[in-house]
């Protein structure tokens, strides 16, 4: 019966009223970002709240108020009988329409309180409920009165799902390991527990009861690739339909319940119905297609509030990543969280996509030696950076360019990176730069520093402070004169100066044209040095004007022309080092040392043909 009809006939019943106790109307379910659990009378998603009446006996509602945070909402002369729901839908509509009730509020996804009050003014319940991602409810425990917990399964209208804490979902598996299966393949599920039964889906959708179910006897057979429809959805106003042909995987997705309550993790395959045709690695990624689609919800398109400009916490959503070698072979797959990254590349077609590992998900790193072993194994954020920079789109690969003509030459921090084919939910999705992600996290790894103790700052001033070290550095240098050893020395102690050295001739060498009034990047921690160092950060508009950055432009009064904002002042450190005769000996020698050596034609071009040989089948 249909929660429309439902609330209809409460609307009509006729039952005798009693008075109610503290503990007999309860708020049952709470829905505050709505997109398709259930529509309203007007077609709408509105949010909603489910009431249970506990007693044996018809409540009548007349006079009590139902509030969120700011506003209350007062009920109808309206009996509701015993031992059923009410949904109550929380749409700022201020109405009653069909049987159906409407507040006179909106619920705040990111969380606040409900309260329901007596005639009397009394509170018979009060619950505040935490953020809620799309079609996720705050719901009541059908054993436990007062145990509430965030759930995927909203139930509006009917008894709630029995939840089982994340950590305690069982693992299912299979008789075949994701990867090429040319021929088509069998599988069977294993590890499954008497009595629960096992959904799934080939289409990369979350499988519920509603979803195939699984028999041993049939098994799962895989022999059809996904629709590959979610290639033809717009991403960009720069967006064309891609050509066809283009490369497809079968997803499998599956799941065990216990009646209506599910009991294990989501076990999550893919599987290509061909030889590899890939000479690189690749990053597998299934996940709901409305996640990333949506007008409302989706992160990948503009949608109704330029969703795909749109950062925090809010817009994570969650993700199964598999990651394979050149040879196809499975080398790590875990849940992660899924963001987007980027500044204006998120206009583009094809987007920068942030992967992030939290225990909530199941694992706090990504454990696998992506860049060598010597770079390390474990990951709190991986980065897959989009190729389609926009206005830089001629130098596409000129980032990773410069990374690898780096690696392991300079004194410098910096991330590596490998191309990777990313596929999502089975569909080619292009070429991506795979790096860490240069946060504070990359720096914990790098020099053994606690994360929370790392100050780290891009494109402006940290907001965390009025001023920080760069500012109080840049302030104090103004003044000093740096051919006394006692004021160099005083730089030195805050400054890693042989670094800088090297952040500087890296990006004075490649005429980086989007700095230095842009893409700065750096960290500092008392718990190491306190020392500000760069990171080498956003090479895309490099090689592209011989002659741009000269060296006399960030050294003479020419510089003033580049003080559109503090951030240019990364250049004062130089132009007041080089008053030093001795640094500026030290820097001539390393400029020179590098052009010959790490920079010189007969080294970069043989990475860059290398490089180009990739670019070939971007």
């Amino acid at each position: 019966m249909s929660v429309r009809i439902l609330s209809f006939i409460f609307f009509l019943s006729l039952c005798t009223v009693y008075s109610v106790a503290q503990d007999e109307l309860l708020l049952n379910e709470i829905m505050a970002y709505n997109r398709g659990s259930i529509l309203d009378i007007d077609e709408d998603p509105s949010d909603w709240i489910e009431l249970y009446n506990a007693s044996p006996s018809a409540i009548n509602l007349k006079d009590y108020t139902i509030s969120d945070s700011n506003t209350s909402w007062e009920f109808p002369d309206f009996a509701f009988a015993p031992n059923t729901y009410l949904v109550i839908y929380a749409s700022d509509k201020d109405k009653i329409d069909g049987g159906e009730f409407h507040t006179n509020f909106k619920l705040d996804k990111e969380g606040e309180e409900i309260i329901i009050r007596n005639p009397n003014g009394d509170i018979v319940q009060r619950i505040s409920f935490p953020s809620l991602g799309v079609d996720e409810s705050y719901a009541r425990s059908p054993v436990e009165i007062d145990d509430w917990n965030v759930s995927t399964q909203a139930t509006p209208g009917q008894e709630n799902i029995l939840i089982v804490d994340e950590e305690d979902l069982y693992f299912i598996n299979s008789t075949q390991a994701n990867g090429f299966y040319p021929k088509g393949l069998d599988l069977s599920l294993l590890d499954i527990l008497p009595g629960d039964i096992v959904y799934y889906t080939l289409d990369g959708s979350l499988p519920n009861t509603d979803s195939r179910l699984y028999t041993p006897i049939e098994g799962i057979r895989i022999d059809e690739a996904v629709s590959g429809d979610i290639a033809d959805i717009s991403t960009s106003d720069e967006w064309e339909s891609p050509e066809p042909g283009f490369q497809k995987a079968s997803v499998l997705r599956a799941v065990a319940y216990r009646g209506q309550m599910k009991v294990s993790q989501v076990l999550s395959q893919t599987f290509w119905l061909s030889p590899n045709p890939h000479s690189l690695p690749i990053i597998s990624l299934v996940g709901e297609e409305r996640d990333f689609f949506d007008d409302d919800s989706g992160i990948y398109v503009k949608g109704n509030a330029e969703n795909y400009f749109q950062e925090g916490p809010e817009w994570e959503r969650p993700i199964h990543a598999s990651f394979f070698d050149t040879e196809g072979e499975l080398l790590m797959e875990q849940s992660a969280g899924v963001r987007l990254g980027g500044a204006r590349t998120r206009l583009e077609p094809q987007k920068t996509i942030r992967l992030f590992a939290r225990t909530s998900y199941g694992n706090s790193h990504f454990e696998y030696p992506f860049w060598g072993e010597d770079y390390g194994d474990q990951f709190k954020r991986i980065t897959l950076r989009t190729l389609d920079v926009g206005p830089w789109g001629r130098a596409s690969i000129m980032d990773d360019l410069i990374h690898q003509i780096i690696d392991g030459e300079l004194n410098t921090d910096y991330v590596r990176r490998n191309f990777v084919v990313v596929y999502l939910n089975g569909v080619y999705w292009g070429i991506h730069s795979m790096r860490e992600h240069n946060n504070q996290h990359f720096v914990e790894r790098k020099y053994n520093v606690p994360a929370d103790e790392v100050i780290i700052a891009r494109g402006k001033v940290n907001e965390r402070a009025e001023t920080n070290v760069f500012d109080e550095l840049v302030n104090d240098i103004f003044l000093m004169d740096l051919r006394d050893s006692i004021s160099f020395n005083e730089v030195a102690s805050r400054l890693d100066v042989e670094q800088y050295a090297d952040y500087i001739i890296t990006n004075l060498a490649f005429s980086n044209r989007d700095w230095p009034h842009n893409n700065v990047e750096y960290w500092s921690s008392d718990s190491f040095d306190g020392k500000i160092r760069f990171i080498v950060n956003d090479l895309d508009a490099t090689m592209l004007v011989h002659n741009d950055e000269r060296l006399d432009l960030f050294i003479t009064d020419q510089a003033v022309r580049l003080e559109r904002d503090k951030w240019v002042r990364v250049l004062i450190f130089l132009q007041k080092l080089l008053e030093r005769p001795e640094y500026r000996t030290y820097f001539n020698r390393r400029l020179n040392e590098l052009l010959y050596t790490t920079f010189a034609p007969d080294r970069t071009l043989g990475i860059t043909t290398s490089i180009a040989g990739i670019s070939q089948i971007l």
